[in-house]
């Protein structure tokens, strides 16, 4: 599998690049995202983001993930990532995400999530589409809500994040629309 190129009215989603390093860097090096996200360390370095792009082909190639990098559609500029860990046995995917802090409440990230919610079902006929967040993170309920999740339940303790364990809010879209 290769990691397309998405559009949509105001973004691009393209596969990242090695000269995505030191953006990518640099949008990390604020606490609030590693604060609500469960695999970005903070502070975050430019070994952090090489390590973390090399993984993307392989991982497209194998069909285990597609990692994308959220472009302005007219300056190209990286804003974050979203991406879909896929269970193919299952026909499931993961969907995972992090947007840049300047970018936060503008709805750039529910326009990426609805594209890549849409390719998933559509174009890799996915029968379910889930996501996870920590419950105080009320942004991300809603662009999950806004891509058409539905909330399922939170599952207690479920992730273990810096010394202890957090709950997971649990959303949700199946093929049919459910």
């Amino acid at each position: 599998m290769i990691i397309p190129e998405l559009t949509t009215d105001r973004l691009l989603l393209r596969p990242f690049t090695m000269g995505d390093v030191d953006r990518v860097t640099d949008l990390l090096q604020r606490p609030e995202i590693a604060a609500t996200t469960l695999y970005v360390p903070f502070p975050y370095d430019r070994d952090d983001a090489a390590s973390w792009i090399v993984t993307h082909e392989p991982a497209a190639e194998l069909g285990r993930a597609i990692n994308w990098a959220i472009c302005d559609r007219e300056t190209g500029e990286v804003m974050g990532t979203i991406g879909l860990e896929i269970q193919g046995y299952h026909h499931r995917g993961m969907l995972g995400y992090w947007l840049g802090v300047p970018y936060w409440s503008k709805g750039i990230m529910s326009e990426a999530a609805r594209a890549v919610v849409r390719y998933g079902l559509d174009t890799l006929g996915l029968h379910r589409i889930e996501a996870t967040c920590m419950p105080h993170n009320i942004g991300s309920s809603r662009v999950m809500e806004k891509a058409g999740m539905r909330y399922e339940g939170t599952l207690r303790d479920y992730y273990r994040k810096d010394d202890g364990f957090t709950d997971a809010a649990m959303y949700a879209i199946l093929r049919d629309g459910k």
